[in-house]
């Protein structure tokens, strides 16, 4: 959870009621990555291995674009997205350059806190 906001790849949320679907929020996220970091990668890709340069431009996009996604939500009203889900590809626009794009996906809602259990109950007396 975020500052009250509720993000997740399921479609429920337990403990929590949703009350009202608003609807679809779709964030894309497109950048380029440079010269440089596209050549080590190509090393890295070469002689194998993870391209340290790459993970840190998806988690940069995956970031920025959770981020904006719970702002657009709760905009929205909601306090919670359900059913996220991401998509991700590297377009090569020109032989020297490439974008990545992450897409995230999912819908908004508004979730009520649900009463406990008679069993819930006793087990936290």
């Amino acid at each position: 959870m975020s500052d009250n906001f509720i993000i997740t790849t399921t479609p429920t949320v337990e403990g929590w009621t949703i009350s009202r679907y608003i609807g679809p929020v779709v964030i894309p996220a497109v950048g380029g990555a440079d010269f440089i970091r596209d050549w080590l990668a190509g090393w890295t890709d070469m002689f194998g291995g993870k391209s340290k340069a790459y993970q840190e431009v998806f988690d940069k996009f995956i970031r920025q674009a959770t981020s904006q996604m719970i702002n657009e939500a709760r905009q929205s009203g909601a306090n919670a997205v359900v059913n996220l889900s991401f998509e991700f590809t590297n377009v090569q626009v020109t032989e020297k350059k490439a974008v990545i794009a992450v897409i995230l996906y999912g819908t908004a809602v508004v979730v009520e806190k649900t009463q406990p259990s008679a069993q819930e109950q006793v087990s936290d007396a």
